[in-house]
């Protein structure tokens, strides 16, 4: 969910809180398409991320682009995607209530690593992390796409004098952060379920864990969100969880004052020098 968010706002520079929404709605489809239709996972899983995609594009199509024509600046974005969050989050709260709902019954398988207890959802999260966040970085990398991507993050005003379609190109960093909070929300709902509010707060935990890792370092956001879920849970140990969150907010608050560009700001500096 990070990274996605990550990849987003490094390119578009749109602080994507309807990023919250998207996930949200995958999570929706994910359920109507496993639990409602019964259809197999090989079969829910693409259209999950497709919904997703396809609700990221249309998001930036008919929203953010307008927006950016009528010399919209990002304050007006933002406050334009915090509307879109709130707007979704009640309707599908109108559509499906707000109850709760699960893709599976039965608990999840437990493996156990000395002191360590896992759950199969638990191995299967740290897989699809490492293998969506390899294939990520290659296309970034190694396509012809993926380096305009690279480009209009770098240098926005750049970029079109060498020929990068910057619309069409928003459109597919869209379309791809999507797909990976499509991934986050499928990993999410068949651990928790799905609620209209889910989304608002995961969202929040992401732009945080992008502040945290540094702004504008796509791996920071990896690194910063794995970060940040290790503070949120180790502070369990010491902490009632009604005070978990506040907890996490006040290390990263401490944080921010001592290192305000993030894990990765100097490196991040000499990348972009």
């Amino acid at each position: 969910m990070a990274v996605g968010f990550a990849i987003i706002y490094n390119t578009t520079r749109v602080f994507h809180l309807a990023h919250g929404a998207v996930l949200t709605c995958a999570a929706y489809c994910f359920y109507v398409t496993v639990a409602v239709s019964g259809l197999s996972l090989l079969v829910a899983v693409p259209i999950t991320v497709a919904v997703a995609a396809a609700l990221g594009c249309f998001i930036e199509f008919c929203v953010y682009a307008p927006l950016r024509r009528r010399g919209a600046g990002p304050a007006a974005l933002m406050i334009a995607s915090l509307g879109l969050l709130v707007l979704f989050q009640n309707l599908f709260a109108i559509v499906f209530s707000t109850d709760i709902r699960t893709v599976r019954s039965g608990g999840l398988s437990i493996f156990q690593f000395g002191a360590l207890t896992v759950t199969s959802l638990h191995i299967v999260i740290a897989i699809v992390t490492v293998c969506v966040f390899a294939v990520l970085q290659l296309f970034l990398t190694a396509t012809k796409q993926g380096r305009a991507i690279r480009a209009l993050s770098d240098n926005p005003q750049l970029a079109p004098v060498v020929g990068i379609e910057v619309e069409r190109t928003y459109l597919l960093v869209t379309a791809i952060g999507s797909g990976l909070a499509a991934v986050a929300a499928i990993l999410l709902t068949w651990d928790l379920g799905v609620q209209p509010e889910m989304g608002f707060l995961i969202v929040f935990y992401s732009a945080v864990a992008v502040v945290v890792g540094g702004a504008g370092y796509l791996p920071g956001a990896l690194l910063g969100a794995v970060a940040f879920g290790l503070v949120q849970q180790l502070s369990i140990w010491q902490l009632d969880s009604r005070w978990q969150n506040g907890a996490v907010f006040a290390v990263v608050l401490i944080f921010l004052a001592l290192r305000p560009q993030g894990l990765f700001g100097s490196r991040l500096n000499v990348r972009r020098a």
